[in-house]
């Protein structure tokens, strides 16, 4: 696999950042499994089941079985 290689500087991206409109109401993250991260509470505790998993020993593989190539919800 080639090394991969970067399409834009730093300040270039820093520029596209910059001139962006504000985030919509709407905008936030959804997990895999669909729930909205729309609060800082939810975020935490999401947070909270990631690090629980990995002090339990779940791995990548185990992820990939749970979810499998499920897209990110749109």
């Amino acid at each position: 696999m080639a090394d991969a290689q970067p399409t834009r500087s730093f300040d270039e991206l820093a520029d596209l950042f910059l001139h962006a409109p504000p985030p919509t109401p709407d905008d936030v993250s959804i997990t895999m499994d669909g729930r909205r991260l729309d609060t800082k509470a939810k975020v935490l505790a999401f947070l909270a089941e990631i690090e629980a998993e990995r002090a339990a020993g779940v791995t990548v593989e185990d992820l990939l079985e749970r979810y499998g190539d499920r897209q990110p919800c749109p």
